[in-house]
């Protein structure tokens, strides 16, 4: 997947909310849970200051919610809210690169690394000009 291409764009911001947000819930197939359990253990290493870290549930698609209901969801429909992020990549595709950047941002020091995610650093989220991006994507 090429550096700053549309999905990669999304899927950085996904793995900073992963990364990031309160109490998660992330819903994934069965198959998935021994490697999340291993990201959520190298959190709890790169991030000692956390107090809590995501619960892993099954699901058959990849959502992500939290307590004010942001998530991220994967399939092949827009969802209503802006306040979703979407990824318009099958289940199977999107977890292992999802995986990726999320070790790949805990590598660089995040939230801490510079021009890697930290919200004070670059501009807001606009999930809506994902979308627009994102839609002929589809895979």
């Amino acid at each position: 997947m090429e550096e700053n291409s549309p999905l990669w764009l999304a899927l950085r911001e996904a793995g900073r909310r992963v990364l990031s947000l309160g109490e998660i819930s992330i819903q994934i197939p069965v198959e998935n849970h021994e490697r999340w359990h291993r990201l959520i253990l190298n959190m709890s290493d790169a991030l000692p200051q956390r107090i809590t870290f995501p619960s892993i549930e099954t699901g058959q698609h990849l959502t992500v919610k939290d307590s004010e209901d942001r998530m991220i969801l994967t399939n092949h429909y827009s969802p209503a809210s802006f306040e979703t992020l979407w990824l318009p990549v099958r289940t199977e595709v999107v977890l292992p690169a999802l995986e990726q950047m999320c070790s790949e941002l805990l590598l660089a020091g995040y939230p801490g690394c510079e021009g890697c995610g930290y919200r004070e650093n670059e501009d807001g989220w606009d999930e809506e000009m994902s979308r627009k991006n994102l839609h002929g994507f589809m895979e």
